[in-house]
């Protein structure tokens, strides 16, 4: 071998040690950042097959032009993967991107105090380049090797994950890793449809079954829909008992407040995908949500492109008054022009609280704000309409968590162990769910002094889960699906009537409830789920979900078996759980999956299509 190629092996080799080193350095600063914890091992690979994509980049980057194209791109890449790991503990996906440029989510999300942090990631690109230019003055010249070394690299990251976004992953290799799959996802996508048309299914009807009790009620009550932005079960202490999770944030003061009220707090529950338009979708409409990359069922129905038979419509149709009060902005998501087409009759969103000309900041008013508003409007809708249905949504416990500067009175609520690292990044959720089940709580006892509640259904459930159920999280899935529900009856003895607290539901379930209570079923309403009314008449439930941020799949038989595939549903894991613990005793087996690439194919394009006719008369 020559001197001057051992030389250039030798420049790539220590190009390759700076690369992982600076690389550890991220990990840390992102650890310190979000409080995501990643099992150490499978991180270190992860970092490993990172510096090799880097030292490829760095080789690659020859002029000035381009070593500036990845300051900048490193720097937004790090500050984008800190965020996103803090507000949902996985890193971003490049088929979001679009999403994430909406005016309404930059200037809520993006322009935090979050951004401040910004210099540090841009500093930490910076010191990358220049340690290369000073130690590594010269590059090799084999930029073919480097290109080469560049696509294998990432090629073989993306077969060996099943996820890229886990927070195991290295943030260089897999944001670059996806690059492939939003490039052949439209081609992917076209030939799964076409298989999935060719092949069949005698699972199908399992999937989209409609299972209502249709009992005789006397006296239809009120309903209180309370949905809480990413709120999970696993932040009650008893459920988290149960299972053995690990929660970020405990939230026994509300559970304790839940439970003297007479609410059932259910210990098995499933939501059946990330992101508020997603899990609205299904809680309202009865059916299952966007599964694919772009979320486009709300988006459709709000064009008047898709017409589904919505629960709020058919209570509407039953003389009840329909109110959907949000705190955020309503053109986000585009539920302005979707409520009224779901059956809302009055609809408000964060420009209700705009006083004095002054907009609220950020998403929309603090959760002390907000539950003070809607309990006054309550109050007035209570006396003069004899049915209503109403719908709540807060704002205060999203990212990036604004209380309106309110700490929460027991500031040790919300961690059961105390935080290992120097800072507690996860110390402004915490005190927001802690304000928001003060606030919560306030709000359920003044309506219930003041006899809004007396003949009134409530229910208490998310929007979607927050994800922060345990430390760990790379190892079990559901984590970013382990939802809330508690239901409280008009009439406490009719909570004998309702399903055991063991049973496994899901958001699509809570529409049919509704319906059952109220009496407002319509036979054969083209709605999926299993009202907590019904006894399900011993049958075998199946149901789909998906996590859009970790980009997996899930088919659950309730018998006590999970699939967890990927985005392409090519490749899957079977796990096992015992059917009333369910998070708590997720297995993985070694056994086939239960369905084949034919039959997942289907089954999620069936999933994907909606009812398209005459629009509902809103009137």
């Amino acid at each position: 071998m020559s001197l001057y190629r051992a030389a250039q092996y030798r420049r790539l080799g220590q190009t390759l040690v700076l690369a992982f080193a600076w690389l550890l350095l991220v990990r840390a600063a992102l650890v310190l950042h979000s409080g995501v914890l990643p099992e150490i091992g499978r991180m270190l690979l992860s970092d490993l097959a990172g510096a090799a994509i880097l030292t490829g980049l760095l080789a690659l980057a020859r002029t000035l032009l381009l070593r500036w194209v990845l300051l900048i791109g490193l720097s937004g890449l790090l500050m984008t993967a800190a965020m996103h790991l803090a507000a949902h503990g996985t890193y971003p996906r490049l088929s979001m991107v679009a999403k994430s440029a909406d005016p309404v989510f930059l200037a809520s999300s993006v322009l935090s105090p979050h951004l401040l942090l910004l210099p540090v990631y841009i500093g930490l690109a910076w010191l990358l380049l220049s340690a290369y230019r000073w130690l590594l003055p010269i590059p090799p010249r084999q930029n073919s090797s480097a290109a080469l070394l560049v696509v294998a690299t990432t090629l073989i990251y993306l077969t060996a994950s099943h996820s890229l976004t886990t927070s195991r992953n290295n943030v260089v290799a897999s944001m670059l890793a996806q690059v492939p799959g939003a490039i052949l996802a439209p081609a992917g996508s076209q030939i799964g449809k076409e298989v999935a048309r060719n092949a069949t299914s005698d699972a199908d009807d399992d999937y989209f079954q409609a299972d209502l009790a249709n009992p005789d009620v006397d006296d239809p009550p009120n309903v209180l829909l309370i949905m809480v932005e990413g709120l999970s079960a696993g932040y009650f202490p008893s459920i988290s008992d149960y299972h053995g999770l690990t929660p970020a944030i405990s939230l026994p003061k509300l559970e304790a407040a839940l439970d003297d009220k007479g609410f059932r707090l259910y210990r098995n529950v499933l939501s059946m995908e990330r992101q508020t338009d997603r899990g609205t979708f299904a809680i309202l409409c009865g059916q299952y949500p966007d599964f694919q990359r772009l979320s486009i069922k709300l988006e459709d129905v709000a064009n008047g492109e898709a017409f589904p038979l919505c629960m709020p419509e058919l209570l509407r149709a039953q003389g009840y008054t329909t109110a959907y009060w949000q705190a955020a902005p309503l053109q986000y998501m585009s539920k302005d022009r979707f409520m009224p087409r779901a059956g809302f009759t009055r609809v408000t969103g964060a420009d209700a609280f705009d006083k004095g000309g002054e907009k609220a900041e950020g998403w929309g008013p603090p959760d002390p704000v907000y539950f003070a508003d809607v309990a006054q409007r309550l109050r007035e809708l209570d006396r003069n309409e004899s049915r209503w249905l109403v719908t709540l949504l807060n704002v205060g416990t999203h990212h990036p968590f604004n209380t309106g500067g309110k700490i929460a009175a027991d500031t040790t609520e919300g961690s059961n162990e105390a935080s290992p690292l120097p800072t507690d990044p996860q110390k402004a959720r915490r005190n927001a769910m802690s304000v928001m089940a003060d606030e919560l709580i306030g709000f359920l006892d003044a309506m219930e002094q003041d006899g809004v509640l007396d003949n009134t259904l409530v229910i208490v459930t998310s929007d979607e889960s927050g994800g922060f159920v345990r430390q760990g999280q790379d190892f079990f899935p559901l984590n970013g699906n382990t939802g809330v529900l508690a239901v409280r009856p008009a009439r406490p003895e009719h909570l004998q009537n309702y399903a055991d607290r063991d049973r496994i539901v899901a958001q699509l379930d809570i529409p049919l409830t509704i319906l059952d209570a109220t009496a407002t079923a319509e036979p054969g309403v083209p709605m999926t789920g299993r009202s907590l009314l019904s006894d399900g008449d011993g049958a075998e439930r199946e149901l789909m979900l998906a996590d859009t941020y970790t980009g997996m799949k899930f088919f659950l038989r309730e018998s006590g078996s999970l699939l967890a595939c990927t985005e392409s549903l090519v490749r899957c894991q079977t796990w096992r759980f015992t059917p009333t613990r369910l998070f708590g005793s997720l297995a993985a087996s070694d056994q086939e999956p239960f369905l084949t690439l034919e039959q997942r194919l289907r089954l999620f394009d069936e999933s994907a299509r909606l009812p398209r006719g005459p629009s509902l008369d809103v009137q």
